[in-house]
C-alpha cells in the first residue's frame, strides 16, 4: 500500500494554453499535410508536446515522479531517503524547475507555478497530500506573474538544513543565486540559469532569447490590460536582473569575467 512519505512537491501551469487550444485546433484543420480526412495535425501543439516529453526525461533523470495533465505539471520526490535527509534535492529541484522554465521559454510560453514540502502520498496512479493542494494554491492564487513561489514549509526545510551545516559553500551562494524575495513572497530567479551557459556568447544568446520572447509577449497582449501587466512585471524583473548581473558579476560568474563593452550590450539588452 502506499505510505506517506517527505517529499517535494511541484505544481507548473502553462501560461495561456487553455486560450490557445482554439488556435491549435484551427492549425490542425488546415494543415493539409495527412491525406486522411479524419487525421489531421497541429505542428504548433506537436513541438508543444515534444517540450512536455523532453520534460518528463530531464524529470526521470532526477529520479522524480511525475504526472502531466492538460497544461499542468506535476513533480514530486523524497527527500528523505533511507532515513536520511538530502539537501541536494532541494537544489536539484530549484534548478530543475529553471531549466523547464527556460526550455519554455524558447519556444514564446511562460510558466508559473508553487512549491512546497511535507507529508506527501503518491504512487504510479495516484497522488494525494497537503503540499500539492498548497503548491497548487501557490500557483493559482498567489503567483499571478509568470513565476514559481516556493512555500514558507520549503523554505523552512532549507533554513534548518543551512543552521546544520548540510549545504557546501559553492552550495549555498547557488541557494542565493536561485531564490529571491519580494514583498514577503520567495520566488524562483528564472534568470539566474545563466549561470549554466559557459562561456560569454552563451550566455548572452541566453539574455536575448529571454528579451525577445518577453518583448514578443508585451506586443502580443498588448489590448489586453490583465494579461499585458503580468509581461509588464516579467520585463520589469528582466531589466533588474541585468543590473543586478552588471554589478554583481562574482553572484553568477565562476571563472568568466566580460570586458567593459560586453557590458554595455548586456544593458542595451534592456527592455524598457
Amino acid at each position: 500500500m502506499p505510505k506517506y512519505t517527505k517529499q517535494i512537491v511541484v505544481f507548473i501551469d502553462i501560461l495561456g494554453f487553455s486560450n490557445m487550444l482554439p488556435d491549435f485546433e484551427k492549425e490542425a484543420m488546415d494543415n493539409d499535410s495527412s491525406e486522411d480526412e479524419l487525421y489531421h495535425q497541429s505542428p504548433t501543439l506537436n513541438r508543444l508536446l515534444q517540450i512536455f516529453q523532453d520534460s518528463v526525461r530531464w524529470i526521470r533523470e532526477k529520479s522524480c515522479n511525475h504526472y502531466l495533465f492538460s497544461d499542468n505539471i506535476c513533480i514530486t520526490i523524497d527527500y528523505v531517503v533511507e532515513e536520511t535527509e538530502q539537501p541536494t534535492l532541494f537544489l536539484e529541484i530549484l534548478q530543475l524547475v529553471n531549466l523547464l522554465n527556460y526550455e519554455f521559454i524558447r519556444e514564446g510560453y511562460f510558466i508559473r507555478g508553487g512549491i512546497d514540502a511535507g507529508w506527501f502520498l503518491d504512487s504510479s496512479d495516484m497522488a494525494a497530500g497537503v503540499p500539492l493542494v498548497n503548491a497548487y494554491r501557490l500557483e493559482s492564487e498567489t503567483a499571478v506573474h509568470p513565476r514559481v513561489i516556493v512555500s514558507d514549509s520549503f523554505y523552512s526545510v532549507i533554513l534548518q538544513m543551512r543552521s546544520l551545516g548540510n549545504f557546501s559553500s559553492d552550495e549555498e551562494s547557488v541557494l542565493d543565486r536561485l531564490l529571491v524575495e519580494e514583498d514577503g513572497v520567495r520566488f524562483i530567479n528564472g534568470y539566474a540559469h545563466i549561470q549554466n551557459f559557459e562561456d560569454s556568447a552563451g550566455k548572452k544568446d541566453y539574455l536575448m532569447i529571454c528579451r525577445g520572447k518577453i518583448s514578443a509577449a508585451l506586443d502580443k497582449y498588448n489590448g489586453i490590460a490583465r494579461v499585458h501587466a503580468k509581461y509588464k512585471w516579467t520585463a520589469e524583473k528582466f531589466d533588474a536582473f541585468l543590473e543586478d548581473y552588471i554589478q554583481n558579476q562574482e553572484r553568477y560568474e565562476i571563472a568568466e569575467t566580460w570586458e567593459e563593452q560586453e557590458l554595455l550590450a548586456i544593458r542595451d539588452l534592456k527592455i524598457n
